[in-house]
């Protein structure tokens, strides 16, 4: 696949994030892609499932925006999940 490497990057920053903020579960995840990704929804939770079931399920709601950023990037525009501390 054209952008694994890019899927790969947001599951590293996922975990990253998670880990330094305390969410043991995300409900919701925003992306913004580039226009010329490939990058589609169902793939990329279908990805982060394989990669970080602890994190994300099939309950988790993802949605990827198209805009004009740099090729093989992408921003995290919202994540919203469940913190360890309850």
């Amino acid at each position: 696949m054209h952008d694994s490497f890019l899927l790969h990057r947001i599951a590293d920053s996922l975990q990253r994030i998670c880990d330094e903020n305390r969410l043991d579960t995300v409900r919701e995840l925003v992306l913004d892609v580039s226009t010329d990704s490939h990058i589609e929804a169902l793939d990329l939770k279908e990805h982060l499932i394989e990669l970080l079931p602890y994190l994300i399920d099939k309950n988790t709601v993802i949605t990827i925006r198209k805009t004009a950023i740099e090729e093989q990037s992408t921003v995290i525009y919202l994540l919203k999940g469940d913190s360890l501390e309850k």
